[in-house]
């Protein structure tokens, strides 16, 4: 009998070009964890003890490849001075902003960059106890450093950003440098404590999709800002970086492969697109140089059977697997929260079934 490779030993080959034995299967779970180990969506946010634990629970029940992170659509309004609500509340999935510390044009003058030299802001401080307890075991540290143009939009009042777009660009410029030296601050602290070598940000968020904002905004307003913190990412030696470009970004491809091909970077980016992007398409933008994940669609995990949810695993394997520089099996954005954990073992017994090399 052919022995298999750890979760640890698979990624391994996966970051170094070589085939493991099956594809890894990262499903994307954060407050999902939370529920099957019975601890409070707000908890899990708001203690970083309790957000590790119940992740590397998950983790080690199910036997997936994903180790515990920390992140939310949000970043950016508690870190500036703003203020976030935890998702204690019923119908809250994540935390949600109360307090925007850009109400106006002027308030933008006034912000100061986080320096993260004598207190992390906001919620890096919770992040950071979650690297900890990462570090410690020799898992990744998966850090969130974008996207700059989410982070922007809910720094400021959502609404007025949108029009600020238009209405004073030079503003919305002035604002997105802020934010992407946040995240250059937070590079070099994490490098700085924990080594680039065992850095794995993540980058990636909503509000520069198409269904928010046009392909000529996202390379005016979103690209520059994103390259420079990558850029940042590349000199400290960074080797790799998930990318989750959320929502529908098909009309902002092109400016995700010319990121790549300016960067001139030999790390690995892990690509993780929502359900509207066609794997086929990923492959033929990035599938010479990084990683693919799946995009199965988060709520048929709620509506499908067991049986279903194999099913649509072993067509998105099937479409994925000969990725060149290989493929991942995951969500197209968060594991939903109320799922059954049987969809998970969905997730498991279909990349076993379906997604072996050997």
């Amino acid at each position: 009998m052919v022995a298999r490779m750890t979760s640890s030993e698979r990624m391994a080959a996966l970051m170094s070009g070589q085939k493991p034995d099956r594809i890894p299967v990262i499903p994307f779970i954060e407050g999902y964890s939370a529920k099957i180990t019975g601890i409070s969506l707000g908890d899990f946010y708001a203690d970083g003890d309790k957000c590790f634990e119940a992740q590397f629970a998950s983790m080690r029940l199910h036997g997936y490849e994903q180790t515990p992170m920390y992140g939310y659509a949000s970043c950016g309004a508690w870190e500036f001075g703003g203020e976030i609500g935890f998702p204690y509340g019923k119908g809250q999935g994540a935390p949600f902003v109360k307090k925007h510390p850009v109400n106006t044009i002027e308030d933008i003058e006034k912000l100061e960059v986080p320096d993260f030299e004598k207190e992390l802001p906001g919620a890096y401080k919770i992040a950071d106890r979650v690297a900890t307890r990462c570090f410690e075991l020799g898992m990744p540290v998966t850090v969130q450093i974008g996207s700059n143009f989410t982070a922007a939009s809910v720094v400021a009042d959502t609404s007025e950003f949108l029009t600020w777009l238009i209405m004073d660009p030079k503003a919305v410029h002035f604002l997105l440098d802020k934010v992407s030296d946040m995240f250059i601050n937070a590079l070099d602290y994490f490098v700085d404590k924990y080594g680039s070598e065992s850095l794995l940000p993540f980058d990636g968020g909503p509000s520069e999709s198409n269904n928010m904002i046009p392909p000529q905004m996202f390379e005016e307003f979103a690209y520059p800002y994103m390259k420079k913190v990558h850029v940042h990412a590349k000199e400290l030696g960074i080797g790799a970086l998930l990318m989750h470009p959320c929502a529908d970004q098909n009309l902002n491809l092109p400016y995700y492969a010319r990121l790549r091909e300016e960067l001139n970077w030999s790390g690995k980016y892990f690509w993780l697109f929502g359900p509207e992007t066609p794997i086929k398409d990923q492959i033929k933008m990035f599938g010479d140089h990084d990683v693919i994940c799946g995009n199965i669609n988060p709520p048929l995990f709620l509506t499908s059977s067991y049986e279903e949810v194999v099913e649509i695993c072993r067509q998105n394997i099937e479409e994925g697997i000969n990725s060149p520089y290989g493929f991942v099996l995951s969500p197209g954005c968060e594991f939903p929260v109320n799922a059954a954990p049987i969809k998970v073992m969905a997730m498991m017994d279909a990349a076993e079934k379906y997604g072996r090399y050997e």
